[in-house]
């Protein structure tokens, strides 16, 4: 009865994703027969009437991502929407070839045991108590979360390092310390890669999207401004934690707990230090990408050439270590930027909603809230955290610079914002971490109320930041 019942409910998701994506076509056909509004033309209609089958069949994912995405592109030029060289422009640009040379980066420092080591080195710093690997965790995976930029790739490498630190403290697994020690983790890794710009590759993305005069945003820059983000939710997550999440039992780790892992690993290998060589000097030259003007796309493709050259890294790595679906998605995600703007629908739009956001856009304060709660309400719909945050970045950016706001802001809002789990189908990220333990640990119900505490303190980081935003001229 069981398989019957798994596979009817099977049978009934399939049929409703491909009603949803003929829906999307009908609605994309609609829109792109629509009698232009003023500003815009027919072959602008045709466009979005595209763009908007392309989201709904990533929302259905009745097909790969990143083939919707090239579907999306060609068709644009096919219909002489806008040639090909734009259609396909992201292609050859800095903030693309970032992303291929940050995945190898991750994916080399993964296979060679060096973000593990990382992990320990930083553990050994802290307590040996539930409250200490706490902060341990989010110690960690704050020291680690600027060297891969793929959010996917830590959550699943990471989590698993918790589950062994939870099981060698006694605690059961799935229970309230357990499922702290995950949230722990995945604050650490994941939600404060926020604050720094190679924390995740959609960073790139979305800065990409922006307005060109606002796309030379560095690493430095990203990591100044989102410095009280960073704080709030370093202290607040990690307070709620060990306070709502403390075991009932004082708990401990072994004596010499780190000291026994580093040993199974062994001393550093040749692949290790080469590794973290390398990417320690692309760190600092991302850092001061404004002094030697090297852009960060060079750095990091000239940083992959050298770990190839070192045989640190090999042909099997840049085929599977890259996760080339995903680099291909992102870059049919920064096209439809590329082409938005290339016809001009920024500006309508931006034209358009200027009466109905004139006075919440006023009130940073009052436009902050707004952005991270629509933003959440977004991710019921469409799962995708970068998707969703790319509609925003796509729209607002005209409107807040009217009003005097970098439209980076926008970026940083609705991504950290909205990197929520109320249902666990809205977060990938955050399904990675989970199946990282084969599901063994968490519970997703206890998870809940973590997500609740995010959604607050972020809310009081972005409002905390909007004077130091003001300070910094990211707000007149």
């Amino acid at each position: 009865m069981a398989e019957i019942a798994a596979e009817n409910k099977g049978n009934l998701v399939k049929n409703i994703r491909l009603a949803g994506s003929v829906l999307s076509i009908i609605l994309g056909i609609w829109v792109a027969l629509q009698a232009p509004p003023e500003g815009l033309n027919e072959k602008t209609m045709i466009a979005l009437g595209i763009t908007v089958w392309a989201v709904g069949w990533w929302i259905t994912e009745i097909v790969p991502e990143f083939v919707t995405g090239l579907m999306m592109c060609i068709l644009w030029s096919a219909f002489k929407c806008v040639p090909f060289k734009t259609a396909f422009a992201t292609f050859s640009t800095s903030g693309w070839w970032i992303m291929v040379g940050a995945f190898a980066l991750g994916a080399v420092a993964g296979k060679t045991g060096l973000l593990k080591r990382i992990s320990l080195w930083v553990l050994k710093l802290f307590p040996a108590s539930f409250a200490g690997q706490v902060w341990g965790l989010i110690g960690s995976g704050t020291v680690i979360g600027p060297l891969i930029p793929s959010m996917n790739a830590k959550a699943t490498l990471s989590s698993p390092i918790a589950m062994g630190i939870s099981d060698e403290l006694g605690i059961e697994r799935k229970s309230n310390a357990a499922n702290g020690l995950f949230g722990a983790c995945y604050v650490g890794f994941i939600l404060m890669g926020h604050m720094f710009m190679s924390g995740s590759f959609s960073h790139y993305v979305l800065v990409g999207m922006l307005p060109e005069a606002y796309r030379g945003v560095t690493w430095l820059q990203w990591l100044l401004w989102s410095l009280p983000y960073g704080v709030c939710v370093f202290l607040g997550m990690g307070l709620f934690i060990v306070t709502c999440y403390k075991p009932k039992e004082k708990v401990s780790l072994p004596a010499g707990y780190s000291n026994a892992q580093l040993e199974k690993l062994g001393p550093m290998t040749r692949n290790e230090k080469l590794c973290m060589g390398v990417l320690i000097v692309t760190l600092l030259m991302w850092m001061t990408e404004s002094l030697h003007k090297i852009s960060a796309g060079e750095v990091s493709l000239m940083a992959m050439c050298v770990l190839m050259l070192l045989k640190v890294m090999d042909k099997s790595d840049f085929k599977t270590g890259i996760d080339w679906s995903s680099v291909v998605f992102v870059g049919s995600i920064l096209n439809m930027a590329s082409v938005i703007q290339s016809l001009k629908v920024d500006r309508w739009l931006g034209t358009e909603l200027q009466p109905l956001l004139a006075n919440v856009i006023s009130e940073p304060a009052l436009f902050i809230v707004t952005l991270v709660v629509v933003a959440s309400l977004v991710k019921l719909v469409i799962v995708s955290l970068t998707s969703a945050s790319a509609i925003f970045v796509l729209i607002l950016p005209p409107i807040m610079i009217a009003h005097g706001m970098n439209p980076w802001i926008a970026c940083m809002v609705t991504f950290a914002g909205s990197d929520i789990w109320y249902l666990s189908y809205m977060n990938s990220i955050y399904l990675c971490a989970h199946f990282g333990t084969q599901g063994k640990m968490a519970r997703h119900g206890a998870m809940i109320k973590l997500s609740a505490a995010y959604t607050a303190i972020c809310i009081v980081a972005f409002l905390i930041s909007i004077p130091y935003w003001k300070m910094l001229g990211l707000i007149k």
